[in-house]
């Protein structure tokens, strides 16, 4: 959540790893992020429990079908990096 204020503070902009999308936080609350796509229509959320339901797969580094705006977003954490394809968070 520190890294998405940081952002949403700022009004800088992120981008997926192949550099075609541009996303921006669109809302900052306790419990949910709005990623805004720049170049497209709709809004993803990110929500506490969603997160949460999905860490353990980030610990052990099983695959999580996020959208590239979600994926994107997660990759801005220092503790998150990208391995063969799967996100994996490194303690």
């Amino acid at each position: 959540m520190r890294i998405a204020k940081e952002y949403f503070d700022s009004d800088r902009e992120f981008y997926s790893k192949t550099k075609r999308g541009v996303y921006k936080i669109k809302y900052v609350s306790k419990d949910k992020v709005v990623i805004k796509k720049l170049r497209g229509k709709n809004d993803e959320v990110v929500g506490k429990k969603l997160f949460l339901n999905n860490f353990e797969n980030l610990k052990e580094g099983k695959e999580w079908n996020c959208v590239p705006a979600v994926r994107a977003f997660l990759m801005l954490h220092p503790k998150i990096k990208e391995k063969d394809g799967v996100l994996v968070y490194e303690e």
